[in-house]
């Protein structure tokens, strides 16, 4: 049961791997060069301000006399962006011809983002218009080793721990549970996609669907809740740039997508199928698949622009799968058995936000969540029923002398239905209850001094399904030594209800808790970032039970507890090195608890003490390719070998990955192609997650293992992506 209360990952899916036998064309593509000036509204140049063609690579940023000039061999109607740090972001519509455009740009202030200090504890945040950027958005897609998901893409950064196996986000010694993803302030209660056990899952969602990434590793605002270690913040893209038709084929499926747009409205709507038959009879797998994961997913999108400066917004997804594999049956040795997936997810996200009068900004949302996962085992079946319903009020208000205020209300309805049925006795356990949630919060941030800023708040939660109250509070300061240097302080508390796999036992629990501070020094200057941060988590009320008796609901309890503790470093270079931009990472990780059914207090297996990555991108503006290389190396995990007295005292072997792409950018007949292309493990070590052990010794006494591994020895995508 241990593997099946985990298993809430996706059949590791192949991406966009495009069919690509024949695509030939001739001829040389026409260059156009784009240059101008950048000023503000004074008159006065603003060197290294950033200007792209938006959704391609193509761009440069202004030399010391503001002047910009790139060339592309994109055409047509093209939206130029420009940003800089202190400024509000700019974007002009220019048709691009043969020869030369000039185009020319002036910047307002933008007073929410010429503070000289801002608060970066335990946040990485992707924006084109934040002081505190440490990455941007297209970097989520291009990181070699991430295969286009978002998640992968995080495990780059600091603070988290890459569990092959899993795929889930392990922040700071925490469980994949405790790490929570937003979108647009609302809870997606399923984030990634299902999977069986020991293959990991990836994320449900498109990154090119979202134009804002939060990813806070501790301390985050009050208006989130329901999280013990971290919050991903996503936010959804306002507007489409303009009217247009995606197709593509694929050695594992079909899709297409159809977005129109006016000047007040915008609708998108697409459709995918995936069947990794050709893909797997292809590329040899240490799995025996009886049925290849195949999967058909829909995604639809309205935006309306409101009289006002009112936006709403509404997303949503569906997608449904089914795959069958042989997985070894660890009762003996050598035994084998069929484990069949049949899943079907929906989301739905609406939301509001525009200004109420008075400076007041309202934002208002419901999110609706829907999950079927039908898990059948030769020797029992599972079939888990999840939906989730979530309404949010936030309201916000910047006054003078730099004070804001935060206030907002939120309540989650959460129903859960669970039948298990083992095949050979007939045993039948059934599972049914509601919880609602409610939250009030509260947070107000102020600018005391031109270097210090102070932000405070409180969340105050309650859980009808364990009866519960729970008061949070939130606090953390910057302090600005100069324009290049800063620290901040951070600490929080952090309350969560416990997982639907327990209290389906017995809801006779309390909540989770979490208790985080932070300490975070942090140097910006010419393209150049670095980020030294050290923290100590304590958790209370930790979850335990007796694993041999895992049906009786007089062992469960709230009496665990553990601790985790680090430092982490973070540089990232964009300036040493013309086209050159990377960084790299490093996280040292103590953590010990005694949770679940654990009899002392150990390291967990998901916490890897030494983490670190480099990731490395290289643009060739004459031949318009990206290059990109990412390494990464971890220390061995703990895993319990049965055969030893002592619980969790084996490692793994060292983790170990390179991983290489290239991304190609073309136009045909003036439409805008990427050819892309990734390997990962380049050098094929064999890396070993961790192992399962039968439950049977074999003559000799010994408990035999089998090793956790990737499904295959390396990764190969070839993509070929056309927007018309």
């Amino acid at each position: 049961m241990t593997n099946l209360n985990s298993r809430k990952s996706a059949q590791k899916i192949v991406i966009t791997v495009v069919m690509m036998i024949s695509v030939c064309f001739t001829g040389v593509f026409s260059q156009t060069t784009i240059q101008g000036s950048i000023t503000d509204k004074q008159g006065q140049t603003l060197p290294g301000a950033n200007v792209m063609i938006k959704g391609s690579y193509d761009g440069a940023s202004s030399n010391e006399a503001g002047f910009y000039s790139f060339s592309t061999a994109i055409q047509g109607d093209q939206t130029l962006v420009v940003s800089y740090i202190g400024y509000g972001l700019q974007e002009k519509l220019v048709s691009l011809l043969d020869g030369r455009v000039t185009v020319n740009f002036i910047l307002e202030e933008q007073r929410d983002a010429i503070d000289d200090v801002v608060i970066s504890a335990g946040v990485f945040e992707t924006s084109d218009q934040k002081k505190s950027v440490t990455l941007q958005p297209l970097d989520i897609v291009t990181t070699p080793s991430a295969a286009g998901d978002i998640y992968g893409a995080l495990t780059s950064l600091p603070g988290t721990t890459l569990v092959g196996e899993d795929g889930r986000l392990f922040v700071r010694g925490g469980d994949g549970y405790e790490s929570k993803t937003f979108i647009d302030g609302l809870l997606v209660k399923k984030p990634y996609s299902s999977t069986t056990p020991d293959l990991p899952t990836r994320g449900r969602f498109s990154p090119f669907l979202f134009s804002g990434t939060m990813f806070s590793t501790g301390g985050y605002s009050a208006e989130y809740g329901q999280a013990l270690s971290s919050a991903l913040i996503l936010t959804t893209n306002s507007f489409p740039e303009k009217t247009q038709t995606e197709l593509s084929l694929m050695t594992v499926g079909l899709g297409a997508t159809q977005t129109f747009r006016s000047d007040k409205a915008a609708v998108s709507a697409g459709v995918e199928y995936y069947n990794l038959a050709p893909y797997f009879a292809a590329a040899k797998q240490r799995i025996d698949w009886y049925k290849y994961p195949s999967s058909i997913a829909g995604v639809f999108t309205a935006r309306y622009r409101m009289k006002s400066d009112g936006m709403l917004k509404v997303f949503s997804t569906s997608k449904k799968g089914s795959s069958s594999m042989m997985y070894p049956e660890m009762t003996q040795p050598g035994n084998m058995q069929k484990i069949s997936l049949d899943d079907l997810n929906h989301y739905t996200n609406i939301n509001y936000s525009g200004s109420v009068g008075n400076d007041w900004i309202l934002k208002t949302g419901l999110s609706f969540t829907y999950d079927m996962e039908n898990i059948v085992f030769e020797s029992f079946q599972v079939h888990d029923y999840n939906t989730n319903l979530q309404g949010k009020v936030v309201f916000k208000k910047k006054f003078p002398k730099k004070i804001s205020l935060l206030f907002g209300l939120e309540e989650v309805f959460n129903r859960f239905h669970e039948n298990y049925l083992e095949s050979a006795t007939a045993f039948h356990f059934n599972c049914s209850f509601d919880d609602y949630n409610t939250s009030l919060f509260a947070e107000t941030e102020l600018h005391v001094l031109p270097k210090l800023a102070f932000r405070a708040g409180f969340r105050g939660e309650y859980s009808s399904v364990i009866n519960e109250t729970g008061i949070a509070f939130r606090t953390s300061a910057a302090w600005a030594f100069s324009d290049k240097l800063q620290a901040s302080l951070a600490y929080g508390s952090f309350y969560q209800t416990p997982e639907e796999s327990l209290l389906r036992f017995s809801r006779d629990l309390k909540f989770e808790k979490a208790e985080h501070v932070i300490i975070n020094l942090q140097y910006e200057a010419n393209k150049r970032i670095l980020r030294i941060e050290g923290y100590h988590k304590n958790y209370s009320g930790l979850v335990v039970y007796d694993a041999s008796d895992s049906y009786n609901p007089l062992l469960y309890s709230n009496h665990g507890d553990g601790f985790s503790r680090g430092i982490e470093v973070f540089y990232r270079d964009r300036g040493s090195i013309p086209g050159l931009d990377y960084w790299i990472s490093y996280s040292f990780l103590d953590a010990k608890r005694l949770y679940r059914y654990y009899p002392q207090k150990v390291t967990p297996p998901f916490a890897t003490k030494h983490s670190f990555n480099i990731v490395a991108k290289k643009y060739v503006e004459t031949i318009t390719t990206q290059f990109g290389a990412v390494f990464s190396w971890a220390s061995g995990r703990p895993y319990h070998n049965p055969n030893h007295i002592e619980f969790m005292d084996e490692r793994t072997r060292d983790y170990m990955d390179l991983s290489l792409n290239i991304s190609y950018l073309t136009t045909i007949f003036r439409k805008s192609i990427i050819v892309y292309t990734s390997l990962s493990n380049v050098f094929g070590r064999n890396n070993i997650y961790s192992y399962r052990y039968y439950e049977t010794p074999n003559q000799e006494g010994i408990y035999e293992s089998v090793p956790v591994r990737p499904e295959a020895s390396r990764l190969f995508l070839l993509g070929l992506f056309i927007t018309l």
